[in-house]
């Protein structure tokens, strides 16, 4: 018989029943140190490697006068200490654990909401730790937002777990940015895989004992809002500030070495994507000058429950250049389309794109269906290349056109001849170093033909990053150049047919 956590047994008696049950009763906090405030500005010890910020470097032999680190994090404090300053040493075991051996220091320090710049520079990571429920006022939604959409990042800590912290935290972040879902990150999200490479860690025994989680050794749980396809907040359900400071309290949290790992993977991918925010496709406006659809090429983007609002810039900077190349006229409106909604007919090509597993309903796939069997092009990306993705559109594709199966194009197929020739492309960084650091590979695009033509075009890796000249250290795709002509070439046979 399969086991369940107690805290789901109860939801299941509570659904089966009618009987409300209580979850179990958080651990308390650790108690305040009301005699040892903590300081406004905290060292760490000799730093932490590869990071883009800037470091201070100084030799082992001196002593005397040692400047003072860039600052990494700003932990917000509140009105209220007896929530926010608990763990009082939280942030200096991190970064103690994070810099051992190195030959680099970063500091933090500690400010209000209302102090901190929107200026990430200045502040480059905020981190928010309590246990007790809170509520940003208009001007502090206002500031992070600009801070956030400048390139800064928010940590929020459950101390001890508590849920009240937590479900505050994720109203925090839907004001913030109410635009954007709040979602659970994936495995192959990453920041699971920045530093050290992540899939399983350790909880608290308290957390087995209570019934949250069924074993020791589970998945860790961070909830996710991304600007583009970048992270920008973070929220921990369960506690990270007891295992970084070595606390033996007890507490819903990760022990003590996965929690720091978990905070050193946090900083190292913040720090990696600190320029992912600025491309070429972001400082480029596109304008249809004839605000006139008709005889233009027009896309729609394919909406899902999965994370599918990623690089907003990158397919209008892709039928930019195909226009350029081949004088199509194009609308460079990407327009949103539901499946579910028979405005879908109204194009001829659809665009689907996430970083995260989705599922259509039934209604979705046969209208999806019906779109392609009447002649229309669906193109997917794998954003990111996040395998999940690719997991959930080859089994979307197996219940859309059951019997069909996505077949790899060969090398001289018509979509690498024309209009731009292409027999090799180059990965990117994040791509190659899976490949034994082979930079040049041959171009890996599916399809599906429907009545002789091809209807279905995948790339299980990243194209979008490169239509918009994004830095994105950690797409797994090709480099700008090949990305482009793949697209150009992609939409030629669209138009071609």
């Amino acid at each position: 018989m399969r086991t369940y956590p107690r805290i789901l047994m109860a939801a299941a008696v509570a659904v089966a029943t009618g009987v409300a049950l209580a979850d179990p009763k958080p651990p308390e906090p650790p108690p305040l140190e009301r005699a040892a405030p903590p300081p406004a500005h905290v060292n760490s010890s000799e730093g932490m490697a590869p990071l883009p910020y800037p470091a201070v470097f100084q030799k082992r032999q001196e002593k005397k006068n040692p400047p003072v680190p860039p600052v990494l994090v700003t932990k917000i404090r509140t009105s209220d200490a007896e929530d926010w300053a608990r763990t009082p040493n939280d942030l200096k075991g991190l970064l103690e654990s994070m810099s051992a051996g190195m030959n680099v220091s970063f500091s933090s320090n500690i400010k209000s909401f209302t102090e901190i710049s929107t200026d990430p520079t200045k502040n480059p990571v905020l981190y928010r730790s309590g246990y007790k429920p809170f509520k940003l006022d208009e001007r502090e939604v206002k500031n992070l937002r600009a801070y956030l959409l400048n390139g800064g990042t928010i940590i929020f800590n459950a101390l001890v777990g508590h849920p009240d912290f937590y479900k505050s935290a994720l109203q925090a972040a839907r004001d913030i940015l109410p635009e954007q879902p709040v979602y659970q990150l994936r495995i192959d999200h990453p920041v699971f895989h920045s530093f050290y490479n992540i899939e399983k860690v350790k909880y608290r025994a308290r957390m087995v004992k209570d019934g949250v989680v069924p074993s020791q050794s589970s998945f860790p749980h961070l909830d996710g809002v991304d600007i583009d396809n970048r992270t920008a907040i973070f929220i921990s359900r369960w506690d990270f500030s007891c295992g970084w400071e070595s606390n033996k309290h007890e507490s819903w949290g990760y022990e003590n070495e996965d929690a720091r790992k978990l905070g050193a993977n946090i900083f190292s991918y913040v720090t990696a994507m600190r320029d992912a925010g600025r491309s070429v496709g972001k400082s480029v406006e596109l304008i249809n000058a004839d605000r006139k659809t008709a005889g233009k090429f027009r896309v729609g983007q394919v909406m899902h429950n999965g994370m599918w609002r990623t690089r907003s810039a990158a397919f209008p900077m892709l039928l930019n250049s195909f226009h350029t190349v081949t004088g199509t006229p194009v609308s460079f409106e990407l327009n949103q389309v539901s499946l579910a909604d028979a405005s879908v007919y109204a194009y001829p090509f659809l665009y689907l794109t996430g970083t995260t597993d989705f599922s259509f309903s039934e209604t979705e796939r046969a209208n999806l269906r019906r779109f392609l069997q009447n002649g229309g092009v669906l193109f997917a990306e794998a954003g990111e290349g996040r395998a999940s993705f690719d997991t959930a559109f080859r089994q979307e594709m197996a219940q859309v056109l059951p019997g069909r199966s996505l077949s790899p194009l060969p090398p001289g197929s018509a979509l690498f001849r024309e209009p731009m020739g292409i027999a090799t492309v180059k990965a990117r960084p994040a791509l190659a170093a899976k490949r034994s650091n082979q930079v040049e590979m041959a171009p890996e695009i599916y399809g599906i033909e429907l009545n002789g033509t091809m209807s279905v075009i995948y790339s299980p890796y990243d194209l979008s990053a490169g239509w918009e000249g994004a830095l994105a250290p950690y797409a797994l795709g090709y480099e700008s150049a090949d990305a482009k002509n793949i697209g150009i070439n992609i939409l030629f046979s669209a138009v071609a047919r």
